[in-house]
């Protein structure tokens, strides 16, 4: 298998406000510092991918404005591939604005741009990547005929599909069987399934979950939760991995940089539960700085922070 990672996905600009707490509605509240960081999960889970230090190639869409420069400098800082971006002369760069509290608890605002008018003839640009690469990985924060297109391109190239169902919108039948790994949170997946944990005991719940998903075609589900771990079934074989100790500082890209170690395991051929304290220490350590792609931590790091609690990959 080549090793290499193919990610479709979104590209952001990232407004990043610090505050003692997160405000309600109509509500102004004073922060304590704010910063510009490169962001979108295609793009944080892609710098997670090329700091693991394995071949990343993204597929994606940014505007020719200062934002969009901006990101661009930094992927390729990052050792990322981007030949295979377009530039949109009419779309602008995507952009959140982002709250953050001293938990690192946050509340965002998402203008998607240019990251809604990725077209077939952009991903086809890639298709020779796409033969080439070992795990390719998606999410639903680009336009869905983009990532279902990418889907099945991937799929007929026998590459490991990765779709990360985030945010939760309407999905066609059609996508589940060419996806290899699900990979929602606990609310993407009550809201796709209408499966609610607050009704049943969580193992119930993780169980049910697991059969809705695979009765439509998907081979393997994987539910990130945060701060209770990571949780995978293939209908047969069922693994929970608890969350790593860790005093939380900004959650933004912990989920993008567990599917960054995740991809990184599955395309290294490790197995599935080294695949998932993979995806947890790169999740935990990004959760420890503030920031998307600044607080992504290098393979070295990873693998240290596991060493520290007692495992050798």
């Amino acid at each position: 298998m080549n090793k290499q990672i193919v990610i479709l996905g979104s590209i952001n600009y990232d407004i990043t406000a610090s505050a003692e707490r997160l405000p309600v509605r109509g509500e102004t509240v004073s922060a304590t510092s704010v910063d510009m960081f490169g962001g979108g999960k295609g793009a944080n889970q892609a710098v997670q991918s090329a700091q693991m230090a394995i071949p990343t190639t993204m597929i994606g869409q940014v505007g020719n404005d200062m934002q969009g420069k901006a990101v661009l400098e930094a992927l390729k800082s990052k050792g990322i591939d981007c030949s295979r971006l377009h530039i949109s002369e009419t779309n602008r760069t995507g952009c959140a604005s982002i709250y953050i509290d001293p938990n690192g608890d946050n509340m965002l605002a998402y203008a998607p741009g240019a990251n809604h008018h990725i077209t077939k003839e952009m991903i086809d640009n890639g298709l020779d990547i796409i033969r080439q690469a070992s795990v390719f990985l998606t999410q639903t924060e680009i336009n869905l005929d983009a990532a279902l297109y990418g889907l099945k391109l991937a799929h007929e190239a026998g590459a490991i599909t990765i779709l990360n169902p985030a945010p939760a919108i309407s999905l066609p039948d059609e996508i589940f069987p060419l996806v290899d790994f699900i990979t929602p949170n606990e609310t993407e997946s009550e809201v796709y399934t209408g499966i609610l944990r607050s009704e049943m005991p969580i193992e119930d719940w993780k169980q049910r979950t697991a059969e809705w998903f695979i009765s439509r075609g998907v081979k393997n589900l994987c539910i990130t939760m945060g701060e209770k771990g990571a949780f995978y079934s293939n209908g047969t074989e069922s693994i929970s991995v608890p969350a790593f100790s860790i005093k939380a500082v900004d959650t933004t890209a912990a989920g993008d940089s567990f599917h960054g170690g995740l991809a990184y395991g599955l395309a290294n051929g490790y197995d599935m539960k080294t695949c998932l304290l993979l995806g947890s220490a790169c999740g935990a350590l990004s959760a420890m700085t503030l920031g998307a792609q600044n607080s992504i931590q290098p393979k070295e790091r990873v693998l240290a922070f596991l060493k520290e609690q007692g495992i050798i990959i």
